[in-house]
């Protein structure tokens, strides 16, 4: 039975003990970096090897390049040459105006009307029906009696129908300018040019000897009618309505041209191999860039199945072992994220965003060469680093910063300067993400990014020597993804926290304000813990700054670690003061559950308050699974002195805290500060030697107890803690002057003397 029992003390104390291992192999990490290797090599990958335009127009062609196979190329030069030909082939197109002989025709018919009228009238009618015939023809010097003069009345109705006839005849036919004719037509008499229908510009092509000139179409009305007085007088009177009515229309003949030379077959030559493509130091032309992509697309094309997929698989393993890489120097800076499968996740997807970017970036270039010299400068390596900055660290910043630049550089025919570029803005950015406890710093983080890629678009200026417009453009681009990139890290942190119950420092410092209801709460119904928690809170966060731990986590962590503790508050040392103490009336038994259940009640009310996962671990940690000593031996003593039975065995899994030891150095520097500083207050007379014996005792349990097995800290770690702690305590707990006894107050008041101030009378202590 004895043996039954010691079984199953030991059963139950391994299971209160016990904390949940991880497997040594991360399998889960494992799967997931295969899944990310696989995508990105389809992504890059899946329709072929496809060759990124690297060359700037404007810029100085770094090297000599010469053809590896042979190709066909369109010459851009010789297609243009043939289409402006073609286009400069095409016959000017000019208008009709049909107004002018609509005003012709009315005013001649209206003329000879009253003409007609006038033949037939009395004498006293007559006069008005002249003066009638003046205001029509004022235009001329012509009078109306001169018109009824040489036009008989019989030959009235001959003459207008000869006019009028000829009038539609010519002008519909057309009348050219004579500026036309100089300017246009110079030195070109029988040139074609074409006449629109309306606003189609397929009309009719005429000669332009069969366009008349106002002289001719003039001349052309009246050669019919044999009177030579009556024809000289019609053409004087037929110079004020006979205008020119053709205009040139430009636009029509730029798109008859344009129509003729979409007809013109590209010219396409042939560049045997060994051909130099471009000379170092030449100036890239939109040629040079047509002769590269398609020398590439050839080489591709010669390529057998085989060997396009060796170059696949080749890129593929290039791949895959930056992502070893960047998997090994997670695992040494970060050994816990590798074994934490949402945090893996969320990097998966931001490196999945920035290299799918890029991808599509590559893809509109090839069909947009203009953005060409902008892609590597738009890739979006500071949205990605910035967010995993902030939400994960700066060494996992970094990882992904590398793994990012290694693999845009892989999609980028193997380029070092796109990896140097990325790692520049890995850097900048993952230092400056580093402390970003406020959402302006990130304005200021924008500010540094832009500006060291603004400083590394000139230095490869000196070397690509790109054009002034080019050099701008990619300026501009710098700057507006690196700002781009920060407005929207500035607005997805708070969806990312959530969706992936990550807590940022952003976070950490708006909890840190003392108005927060469960803080206040606290000041009011347990003053003494609160009190705790702010002493703890000092002492952890000197610690955290002492070895790079997170000091604002550490500290806001302690504000809430006794939340708890408000549900019994009378149960707790700190806030019974002067009253009896309840733990009197209790077993040490009842006592140990009353105190250990401090930790549930904060959890639940951490929960309650939707307090982030940081909070919920201190609360849960900051006991770890340790012994409650006090009651601990309280029920030993009673046992050996009898006032307990010897059946009821003392079990020390029954005085232990129901949480788990820590796992970071934050919560193992919580954890110990909580015990300083509860410790620190039973030392009577404190001095820097009593403080120093404590912290190694309290230190030497927790450490024996294995309270820090888990939380990633070396022993000179441990020890630079220890120290800050005695280094804080001791400034804390100095002591004072002791102020002297007032015996002879009344004395000293009838003889109308004070006593001496207190600092006039140092005691020693």
């Amino acid at each position: 039975m004895k043996k039954t029992s010691k079984k199953k003390q030991k059963g139950i104390a391994e299971r209160k003990t016990e904390v949940k291992r991880t497997h040594d192999v991360p399998y889960k990490a494992i799967g997931l970096g295969t899944l990310l290797w696989l995508i990105v090599t389809w992504l890059f990958f899946g329709h072929g090897i496809v060759r990124t335009p690297t060359l700037a127009k404007g810029q100085k062609v770094p090297s000599t390049i010469t053809a590896s196979v042979d190709f066909r190329c369109e010459n851009l030069s010789d297609t243009d040459l043939a289409r402006s030909r073609a286009a400069a082939s095409v016959p000017l197109v000019f208008t009709i105006d049909p107004a002018p002989a609509q005003d012709a025709i009315r005013i001649m018919g209206e003329l000879f009307n009253r003409l007609g009228k006038h033949a037939v009238a009395s004498t006293n009618e007559q006069p008005s029906i002249i003066k009638s015939m003046n205001d029509l023809i004022i235009k001329s010097s012509i009078d109306a009696t001169a018109l009824v003069a040489v036009v008989p009345t019989n030959a009235i109705k001959e003459t207008k129908s000869v006019v009028l006839t000829g009038l539609e005849q010519v002008m519909a036919k057309g009348i050219l300018p004579d500026e036309y004719r100089i300017t246009l037509f110079a030195n070109k008499s029988n040139e074609k040019l074409t006449i629109a229908s309306g606003t189609d510009t397929v009309g009719r092509t005429v000669s332009l000897l069969d366009l008349y000139s106002s002289r001719s179409a003039i001349k052309a009305i009246t050669e019919s009618i044999s009177d030579r007085p009556r024809r000289e007088l019609l053409n004087r009177l037929l110079a004020t309505v006979v205008v020119e009515n053709m205009s040139y229309d430009k636009e029509a003949t730029a798109a008859a041209g344009k129509l003729e030379a979409d007809k013109v077959a590209p010219s396409i030559q042939r560049y045997p191999e060994g051909t130099i493509i471009a000379r170092a130091g030449d100036e890239v032309t939109d040629q040079i860039q047509l002769l590269i992509k398609r020398h590439d697309e050839q080489r591709i094309a010669d390529k057998d199945a085989l060997e396009q997929s060796l170059e696949i698989l080749g890129n593929g393993i290039l791949l895959l072992a930056g992502l070893i890489v960047t998997a090994v120097i997670l695992r040494v800076g970060n050994t816990t994220m590798i074994r934490d499968p949402r945090q893996l996740v969320l990097m998966i997807l931001l490196s999945l965003f920035t290299l799918g970017t890029a991808r599509l970036l590559t893809h509109i270039a090839g069909y947009y060469a203009p953005i060409a010299p902008m892609v590597v400068y738009l890739v979006p390596h500071v949205l990605a680093i910035l967010l995993t900055g902030i939400l994960l660290g700066g060494s996992a910043a970094i990882c992904l910063g590398f793994w990012t630049s290694f693999g845009t550089a892989v999609l980028f025919d193997q380029s070092f300067s796109v990896f140097a570029l990325g790692m520049v803005i890995t850097v900048t950015a993952a230092s400056c993400a580093r402390n970003v406890h406020r959402r302006a710093s990130l304005f200021r983080a924008g500010i540094w990014v832009c500006a060291v890629k603004v400083i590394y678009v000139l230095i490869t200026a000196i070397l690509n020597q790109p054009n002034l417009p080019t050099l701008g453009w990619q300026i501009a681009a710098a700057v507006i993804s690196g700002m781009l990139a920060t407005i929207l890290t500035i607005l997805l942190i708070p969806a990312f926290e959530k969706a992936f119950k990550i807590t940022t420092d952003i976070t950490l410092l708006e909890l840190s304000d003392m108005g927060h209801p469960l803080l206040q709460k606290m000041a009011m119904q347990a003053p003494g813990t609160y009190h705790h928690s702010l002493m703890v809170a000092t002492l952890a966060q000197n610690a955290a700054e002492a070895i790079g731990a997170n000091p604002l986590l550490v500290r806001v962590c302690a504000y809430y670690h006794d939340i708890g503790k408000m549900a019994k508050p009378e149960f707790f040392t700190e806030n019974i003061q002067h009253k009896e103490n309840p733990h009197d009336d209790l077993s040490p038994h009842m006592s140990a559950l009353v105190i250990s259940s401090h930790v549930k009640e904060g959890l639940t009310l951490a929960k309650r308050h939707k307090l982030p996962q940081p909070i919920l671990d201190a609360i849960e940690q900051h006991h770890g699974n340790g012994l409650i000593s006090f009651f601990y031996h309280k029920a030993k003593q009673l046992q050996g002195d009898g006032k307990t039975s010897m059946a009821d065995l003392i079990n020390d899994s029954d005085f232990r805290y129901g949480g788990a030891p820590a796992v970071t150095p934050e919560m193992a520097i919580l954890a110990l500060a909580d015990s300083a500083e509860a410790a620190s207050r039973s030392i009577e007379k404190p001095t820097p030697q009593k403080i120093s014996n404590m912290m190694d005792d309290i230190f030497a349990g927790k450490i024996r107890d294995g309270q820090l097995d888990y939380a990633n800290l070396t022993m000179a770690e441990i020890n630079a803690v220890k120290h800050s702690f005695i280094f804080s305590l001791s400034n804390m707990l100095h002591g004072r002057i002791p102020y002297p006894k007032d015996n002879d107050n009344h004395t000293a008041k009838s003889t109308g003397k004070a006593s001496a101030p207190a600092e006039q009378t140092p005691k020693a202590g």
